[in-house]
């Protein structure tokens, strides 16, 4: 089988059997072309043709791009994947996925909010604009359900349950869950929900859009303006960190385990598959505490 024409069969068979989001199957794409050109100017023409050593010189070449430890974890993932689907129906004679090993995972200390610098930054947003009143809002609703902001961007009207403070977000692999809004992000919610028409207003026009924050142009608020619009408060309330969206999604899950919540529930809340993603949670607070007891303790520096 020709190396491009099983790349296309087997993105039919991610969008179409394992169900994954476009997001997914794009990096999916990326990664698995990159290596499909690389091996094809080497003269492989065919699925059959590939070797283990085409992959570990194809590895040693990636090294020219100094990607992030986690980038490379990420595309051996999709290396893997592609050959295990290959293999399962014959057409890869030596077992390549069995024989790839992705690097460790670097441990890295994730950038988040303390209890009273989140109570800060959101207590710091002026609410006299509609902006601003959007603003509280969304920031509100990223604190107070740890949702990812791919998964807020796409929030729709109808997704809302505000008598039961619920709202239903759609996750990774197109997977459906229910997050929760606690009373302050529901009175913040409500507040923005009032003045909501306000930004479908054009001149004299009057626009229609189905998605919960919309921009000044009454179209969806875009995962990347909802980025722009945080750092711009965390600067607001002078908090000397780096924080991003994911950053306030780690702080939800960190203050809940914190405060006494069983992981399996934050699991579920996050919407993680495996219960391995939501541990290094636990192990951030680990080192909270030690980098806590380090900087404070009396006598121990």
């Amino acid at each position: 089988m020709k190396l491009f024409e099983g790349l296309a069969k087997y993105l039919e068979f991610i969008k179409y059997q394992k169900n994954l989001s476009p997001h997914t199957i794009q990096s999916y794409k990326k990664d698995i072309s990159h290596f499909l050109k690389y091996i094809q100017n080497k003269g492989v023409e065919s699925l059959e043709d590939i070797t283990l050593n085409d992959f570990r010189k194809y590895i040693k070449f990636l090294d020219n791009f100094k990607y992030a430890n986690s980038t490379i974890i990420r595309k051996y993932s999709s290396f893997v994947n592609f050959f295990k689907f290959f293999e399962k129906k014959d057409i890869l004679e030596e077992n390549l996925s069995q024989q790839l090993v992705p690097p460790k995972k670097d441990q890295r200390f994730f950038n988040f909010l303390s209890a009273s610098e989140a109570e800060k930054l959101l207590t710091n947003i002026e609410v006299e604009s509609d902006c601003g009143k959007r603003d509280r809002a969304l920031i509100e609703l990223m604190y107070s359900t740890g949702a990812r902001v791919n998964e807020i961007e796409n929030i729709k009207m109808f997704d809302l349950e505000m008598k039961e403070r619920e709202i239903k977000v759609v996750g990774k692999g197109n997977k459906q869950r229910i997050v929760y809004i606690n009373r302050s992000a529901c009175q913040s919610l409500e507040n923005y929900l009032k003045i909501r028409t306000n930004f479908l207003y054009q001149k004299d026009s009057y626009k229609k859009s189905p998605y919960l924050f919309l921009n000044q142009q009454g179209g969806r608020l875009s995962a990347r303006s909802m980025r722009t619009i945080l750092k711009k408060h965390i600067f607001k309330a002078a908090i000397d960190k780096n924080i991003s969206p994911h950053s306030i999604r780690h702080s939800f899950a960190s203050h809940l385990l914190q405060s006494g919540a069983n992981i399996r529930e934050v699991q579920e809340l996050l919407g993680h598959e495996n219960i391995s993603t939501t541990q290094i949670y636990t192990h951030l607070n680990i080192k909270k505490l030690k980098q806590d007891y380090n900087n404070y303790h009396p006598r121990a520096k």
